[in-house]
């Protein structure tokens, strides 16, 4: 089959899934072409020479995710869209896409329906949509990321659902898998050092100040700062990084998904500190707390992290009482792929493909 792969380049989780996956559908014999957008991603998918598109950032401040920030910084999408639309659809018309997959990107969910092929979503953020929320998750915050999931995700033939959590699925198109291992993550052999990694998305000056004043050693990845300072030794990504992470005894850091993930797979107790009025972050910190697996909080202190790391044993048993199988993402979208895939008869012919 020939497939479009469009990847968010917000932030690398997505990145780092799509080239475990592409490789494994390129092992089956699938053409994959791929859309991203911002240095890193396409930095970090050049042996699938993507296409660079214009994508969503976010946009924090002091207080979080600024709303108004992010509209604001993201109207130059519409003007690349307008003076590129016909170019990409010819493009994309040209290659013959049997299907279509949208890893949280949803100008390869528009493109999917202008050509009338079958969207196969693959996120984590669909399970807002899927699964009842908390009396007190009811929030803004709640149903602004539920519309932004619908905006990207829209129409789609399935959706894939990655979670943390076993649901039950109301629908037969949506359909609940645990998260992809990168190759390089499942090859280690993860030990319990001394040091503590902490991973920041972005600056947090407060809980900096909070680690310097305790007894402990903190790696810190965080905006590719370099150096030491008393207990921290900031390092920028690059080959450290998975020794770092393989050696640690905990983590500390934002709550992004595939992180969390990784810590789970490796057995590492994990300190969330949720990027604020980022509901996301705030729903996986949520399952860390709820789960037994590691804590969370917004504005941690230095009680609360001496606490958690007193308790890293308690954590550690849970963990290996926990179990998820992270080929089942791959194994569920193969399966779709089989179903949706055209029989030879219904193949689009390459002159009636390309746009007019």
């Amino acid at each position: 089959m020939n497939i479009v792969y469009g990847v968010s380049g917000e932030g690398l989780g997505h990145v780092f899934e799509a080239v475990e996956i592409a490789t494994r559908l390129k092992g089956e014999g699938h053409n994959v072409r791929m859309l991203t957008y911002g240095e890193r991603a396409c930095t970090l998918l050049r042996d699938f020479n993507p296409t660079r598109i214009a994508g969503i950032t976010l946009h924090f401040n002091r207080d979080g995710m600024s709303l108004f920030d992010t509209t604001l910084g993201n109207l130059g999408i519409f003007p690349f869209f307008l003076r590129n639309w016909r170019r990409l659809r010819w493009e994309l018309a040209a290659f013959q896409p049997d299907a279509f997959i949208t890893a949280y990107e949803p100008f390869s969910t528009f493109a999917s329906h202008a050509l009338g092929r079958p969207l196969i979503s693959m996120d984590n953020q669909n399970e807002l949509l899927h699964v009842r929320p908390a009396p007190d998750m009811r929030t803004f915050g709640l149903k602004l990321v539920q519309l932004a999931t619908r905006v990207c995700t829209y129409g789609a033939a399935h959706y894939v659902v990655k979670s943390f959590e076993k649901h039950e699925s109301r629908a037969s198109n949506v359909h609940f898998v645990s998260p992809v291992i990168q190759t390089v993550i499942r090859r280690l052999e993860p030990t319990a050092g001394r040091h503590v990694l902490v991973y920041l998305t972005k600056p947090n000056a407060e809980l900096i100040g909070v680690m310097k004043a305790m007894r402990e050693s903190f790696v810190v990845y965080c905006n590719n700062r370099i150096g030491e300072d008393g207990n921290i030794s900031y390092r920028a990504p690059g080959e450290g990084y998975l020794r770092d992470l393989s050696s640690c005894k905990a983590i500390i850091g934002t709550t992004g998904f595939s992180l969390i993930a990784d810590a789970i797979f490796l057995r590492k107790p994990y300190y969330g500190v949720p990027l604020r009025k980022q509901f996301e972050q705030t729903h996986n910190a949520r399952f860390l707390g709820r789960s037994g697996l590691g804590e969370f909080s917004e504005k941690p202190s230095r009680q609360d992290l001496e606490g958690f790391l007193a308790n890293l044993p308690a954590y550690r048993e849970r963990l290996a009482r926990y179990r998820f199988d992270p080929d089942e993402q791959v194994d569920v979208l193969l399966g779709i792929l089989r179903e949706v895939a055209p029989s030879p008869a219904g193949k689009p012919s390459e002159e009636a493909g390309v746009a007019r």
